[in-house]
């Protein structure tokens, strides 16, 4: 019960109590079974704040997300959205913005920036379909171009700090543990935006792009699905 969890949690409340890969098909029922129950549970005072989280890979159209921001019931909403995943600049964060939703952001770095190996295969797909050109793929270090004294010293630094800045984003998500890591991660938020130039040489390559590098954390080696 919500009772035995706050218990074993030493607190009263929860701050943010989120439904987490509600995909567009299971929707009405987080809304129309679910999130009643939720509401009293909030009106109670054990639950600040509601929130839902897409599911990424079979959602990259955020469909469910645009729905879930016009109902008036959720304060905050869990998207993807990256270098290479650019479509809730338009979709989502507009509707955001004006319904005063709080956004957390995943996917910033995953597999695609952090595994040379999987960048280079997602291009040279995109290349092979007529997506990107085909440069990108031939590229040593195809996004090299964001690496400069003026810019990032890292591809995970560019793509933190890409999300990071990108208006209508509230809260980048990362998780590791390891403390060196943590602290890298964090000092990337830190750092100001990209330069202007790197951010419209992004978009102009990865603008039109969707549902790119969106796999499961379980997919990269090593790891599991826990």
């Amino acid at each position: 019960s919500l009772e035995n969890s706050l218990r074993q949690l030493g607190t009263d409340c929860v701050d943010i109590f989120q439904l987490h890969g509600v995909s567009p098909t299971a929707y009405d029922q987080a809304l129309d079974i679910i999130a009643p129950a939720l509401l009293k549970e909030r009106e109670k005072g054990k639950l600040r704040f509601l929130g839902v989280t897409e599911t990424g890979s079979s959602d990259p159209e955020h469909a469910m997300v645009q729905r879930a921001v016009e109902e008036g019931v959720w304060d905050v909403v869990m998207i993807a959205f990256h270098m290479m995943h650019q479509n809730a600049r338009t979709q989502v964060f507009p509707r955001t913005v004006a319904n005063r939703v709080g956004t957390l952001l995943m996917f910033a770095v995953r597999n695609i920036f952090s595994r040379p190996e999987r960048l280079a295969a997602a291009l040279r797909e995109l290349t092979a379909s007529g997506q990107l050109p085909r440069w990108l793929a031939d590229a040593p270090n195809p996004l090299g171009f964001l690496i400069h004294a003026a810019g990032a010293s890292t591809i995970t630094e560019a793509a933190y700090r890409f999300v990071r800045h990108e208006p209508g984003v509230d809260v980048v998500l990362f998780g590791t543990g390891d403390p060196d890591h943590l602290q890298a991660n964090i000092a990337s938020l830190l750092a100001p935006p990209l330069p202007l130039a790197d951010r419209q040489t992004l978009t102009k390559l990865f603008g039109r792009l969707v549902g790119v590098g969106l796999d499961p954390p379980y997919s990269m080696p090593g790891l599991s699905s826990s």
